[in-house]
């Protein structure tokens, strides 16, 4: 990073970065930042691509494009990339994808060549562009890549925190250019005025331009202009041009061209760069005569040589800018964005000059800021997004519209982290032109509430919504009930009102004619909670993904209220009622769209609950991986709930392996919320639960089981399909020696697993009260409960009552049968991944006077969770590329990786992968 003022040589020293580069044989990207296109969301990014996107043949764009590279650039709308289905539509946040993609996009073009990013005028980066380099940085030393960048110190145009981020950054190095010496000067001046300079001279000009190159060389001119020899004597004429500034030096420059060449120049101002027929248009000038005037500006050294016409400097184009009077240049942006309007894509470039226009009531300029505000709430800058609607309500638009702009407004606001949001949107409800338009601003408003965190007030909004509703207007009503019941899981007391608002969901659900998905989809997630048959839940959930399967996904085109949203209940509602069958394709199909439409909301959603399925089936590689692949996405703009459900499924995970102590790790940075009250922290707080007492902190854990349940209890959450913590409490209960409370838990965790119905559920409720009671009835409980558990496809905990039921018998003196059932325990255990209840096993087998074999894992068994999933993906047919940004990390990784699994494999080739994955893996040695 190069850092300095104007006119210091920044821009001549990367022109110097740029033709070492090239000689170096690197592939050279190159953008600037412009002071009017601060707002052009992906403005200095696209530069950086476009050029080398466009030149590149069909083949070479396709390979560059791959996967999510190829969504980035459809999003964006980059050369030879194919649009992105869903990603145009206001329902997606595409800022995630964006960052991810155009980092593999770099990843690619670097696989072929180094590359040298070179960014000058940073300060003058639209946002979305500065947290692009913010997202690389990180990653650099993956890849071969320099990135040069120029910027000014504190420059008003930029954002100081992203680019204080970059400038933070480890593997930045900041380079602050320091003014010329007095022997520079000295230099310079003789090599311009043809004479060694006096002293005194050179310090009147050090005093007269504090040793800035760029002001230097105007002084000099000028003075080459007037004759001035560079003697002691002639430093009076240096402080007097000197104390001119250097606009009014360039101005005076400009006064002396012909006529035409000033109006282009003033022309070429407005606009900061453009081409020739557009300054010609707006100049008044035919293209002739506009090319007779560039050819004199560029003599003049006032434009640079080539198309784009563009100023030789920024301090150049300033100068003539401020020539202009206030009235002058909102007249000329106004004709400039008219100019501008018939040109494709050109929303953002008109209404950068309609930002500096003056209002005038315009509805055409209200159109022109609204679209551009689409595009970029579209292109991941919810930034320029508020910035265009806040300037189209200045204007000001028609009354009939203001509601609207103000709900869009504080849209952006909210999802930008940009203050202001709460206050636009509640004014958006109080100006709404009707009932109808005051429930929708109050269900955006409760949703940007729910978003912050603030969940009582957001069922508040809703609440007082839907009261002010007549009969007229059920459907809309019925909308706000739905809508109210996530914030109510979420508040920091969970109170009984869920279970109320469930109920009337419910009988709503099926009194009506053609329930809509989202009522079916919130009427199965209470169902299954309120501990209803499993098969009312799975039904209610099933009718949701038929009836949202009839319509497009999204909601009038407001943003937050997508698919995701009611697709998130129905899947929780099926992995609670053991679904799996039906979920696991449609979570997958889920994560393949996310990906390809650039979701993230969705995808988080995906990862979340595939690794939440994965765990409950027993594949703790598969589950770990999702947990860790969500969790390596940082960036990844989902409402925080996923990311605590992530990091919760790594500590269950963890946990099941007996790697405590990096379950540990895991809980760190969350166990915060496990104060918050909420159904997610109930979740999390039960996994703590279980650490604990796999740590031998029994109390510990209990406290914590009986907190999930006071939680729950409250709430009227009472299915053991969502939480069994009576089950997990009882066993912590019998860890201590307290049997009346364990036997109490057990017995009440049975009752209401065997009217919930599901086979998973009945067998922890069973293996729980198996345990508790002992003897006869305890062994027949831990046999139902392998039996339920095989009907479930719950593997783990099979394995886990496997072993419980053998060493039950060891204690009864029943060997032989013990061993039998340990031995299929430990083998089971070990194909889960459970380290720790195949060591536990094994002890229990020892003694039962056996002398277990060694098992040496080898095969598919063999690999971690990481190397599980790559060979899963490189079977599938999966380039090295595509396999990291399927998992969000760098195809070294993925190189390092396929290297121990071809070793622990024994595989020559990518080929044999698909048939050594189906092979069975653990032997005994």
């Amino acid at each position: 990073m190069i850092e300095g003022p104007a006119g210091i040589g920044k821009t001549a020293l990367l022109a110097a970065a740029r033709a070492a580069a090239t000689d170096a044989g690197m592939r050279v990207l190159r953008s600037r930042g412009t002071e009017l296109e601060g707002e052009f969301a992906y403005g200095v990014v696209r530069q950086l691509f476009e050029a080398t996107l466009a030149d590149s043949s069909e083949r070479e764009r396709a390979d560059l494009l791959q996967s999510a590279a190829g969504v980035a650039a459809g999003i964006l709308g980059l050369p030879g990339a194919s649009a992105v289905d869903g990603a145009a539509g206001s329902t997606v946040d595409p800022s995630f994808a964006i960052l991810h993609g155009l980092y593999w996009l770099c990843a690619n073009l670097a696989a072929k060549n180094p590359l040298c990013i070179v960014v000058d005028d940073a300060h003058w980066a639209d946002a979305p562009s500065l947290r692009y380099l913010a997202f690389i940085l990180p990653r650099l030393d993956e890849l071969d890549i320099a990135l040069v960048l120029a910027t000014r110190p504190c420059d008003a145009g930029t954002d100081p925190r992203l680019l204080a981020s970059v400038a933070a950054d480890p593997s930045a190095e900041l380079i602050t250019l320091q003014p010329l010496t007095r022997a520079a000067i000295a230099r310079l001046a003789e090599s311009t005025l043809g004479g060694a300079p006096d002293s005194g001279f050179v310090d009147a000009c050090l005093r007269a331009t504090r040793g800035t190159p760029f002001l230097l060389r105007v002084l000099l001119e000028a003075l080459s202009e007037g004759g001035i020899a560079p003697t002691s004597e002639a430093a009076r004429h240096v402080e007097r041009i000197g104390a001119r500034s250097v606009g009014r030096s360039i101005r005076l420059r400009l006064r002396r061209l012909p006529e035409h060449a000033r109006r282009l120049a003033h022309a070429l101002a407005v606009l900061e760069q453009g081409d020739l027929h557009q300054a010609a248009q707006l100049a008044c000038l035919d293209d002739v005569g506009a090319a007779e005037a560039a050819d004199v500006l560029v003599n003049a050294g006032i434009i640079e040589a080539g198309r784009p016409l563009t100023f030789s400097h920024p301090i150049v184009r300033s100068g003539i800018y401020a020539e202009l009077s206030g009235a002058e240049r909102a007249r000329r942006h106004r004709e400039a964005a008219r100019l501008l309007a018939d040109l494709p894509g050109s929303d953002e470039r008109v209404a950068k000059h309609l930002l500096v226009s003056e209002p005038a009531g315009d509805e055409w300029v209200v159109e022109r800021l609204v679209d551009a505000a689409s595009n970029a709430g579209k292109h991941g800058s919810p930034e320029a997004e508020a910035t265009f609607l806040r300037r189209a309500l200045i204007e000001p638009p028609p009354a009939e519209r203001r509601s609207r702009l103000l709900l869009d407004l504080g849209m952006a606001e909210a999802s930008g982290g940009l203050s202001g949001w709460e206050a636009h949107l509640r004014e958006a409800q109080k100006v709404a032109p009707n009932a109808v338009a005051a429930a929708d601003a109050a269900l955006v408003l409760a949703h940007a509430l729910n978003r912050a965190q603030r969940f009582a007030e957001a069922v508040d909004v809703l609440d007082r919504a839907s009261a002010s509703l007549d009969s007229s207007h059920s459907d809309l009503a019925l909308q706000l009930e739905v809508a109210a019941v996530v914030p109510a899981t979420h508040g920091p007391v969970i109170s009984p009102s869920l279970a109320r608002r469930g109920r009337t969901l419910r009988e709503r659900a099926a009194g009506h004619v053609a329930p809509p998905p989202e009522l079916l989809a919130v009427a199965g997630w209470t169902s299954a909670l309120a501990n209803e048959r499993a098969e009312v839940g799975a039904d209610l959930a099933t009718r949701a993904l038929a009836a949202g399967g009839r319509m497009a996904p999204g909601s009038n085109g407001r943003p937050w209220f997508s698919f995701a949203a009611w697709f998130t209940q129905v899947t929780f509602t099926l992995l609670w009622v053991e679904r799996y069958a039906e979920l696991g394709p449609r979570l997958d199909a889920s994560i393949g769209h996310a990906r390809a439409a650039g979701d993230s909301s969705l995808l988080a959603m995906g990862l979340a609950n595939r690794g939440w399925l994965a765990l409950r089936r027993g594949d703790l590689g598969a589950a770990e991986e999702d947990a860790r692949t969500a969790l390596a996405a940082t960036e990844l703009p989902a409402p925080p709930m996923y990311r605590v459900l992530n990091a919760t499924l790594l500590v269950e995970t963890l946990v099941d392996r007996g790697d405590l102590d990096s379950a540990e790790q895991a809980l760190a940075p969350i166990e915060p919320v496990t104060r918050s009250g909420s159904l997610v922290a109930a979740v999390l707080r039960f996994a703590r639960g279980r650490l604990r007492v796999a740590q031998g902190r029994a109390a510990e854990g209990l406290e914590d089981f009986l907190g999930v349940g006071a939680l729950t209890t409250q709430a009227l959450v009472s299915s053991p399909g969502f939480l069994p913590w009576r089950s997990e409490a009882a066993l912590a209960h019998l860890a201590l020696g307290e049997h009346d409370p364990a036997r109490r838990l057990a017995e009440e965790e049975l009752r209401l697993a065997q009217a919930f119905g599901a086979p998973r559920a009945l067998g922890l409720a069973k293996r729980a009260t198996g345990l508790v009671a002992g003897g006869d009835r305890g062994a027949t409980l831990l046999r139902e409960a392998v039996e339920d558990f095989e009907r479930g496809e719950a593997s783990l905990e099979r394995a886990r009552a496997l072993a419980d039921l053998g060493a039950m018998l060891r204690r009864r003196n029943r060997r032989a049968e013990a061993r039998e059932l340990l031995r299929e325990a430990i083998d089971a255990a070990h194909r889960c991944g459970a380290g720790s209840l195949a060591a536990r096993a094994e002890t229990e087998l020892r003694a039962t006077g056996a002398r277990p074999r060694r098992v040496m894992l080898t095969g598919v068994d063999s690999l971690t969770a990481s190397e599980r999933r790559i060979a899963e993906l490189a079977g599938q047919g999966f380039s090295n590329r595509e396999i990291a940004q399927t998992l969000f990390v760098t195809a070294r990784t993925v190189e390092g990786h396929l290297t121990s699994i071809f070793r622990k494999l024994q595989l020559a080739s990518r080929t044999e992968l698909a048939s050594a994955l189906g092979a069975p893996a653990a032997v005994p040695a």
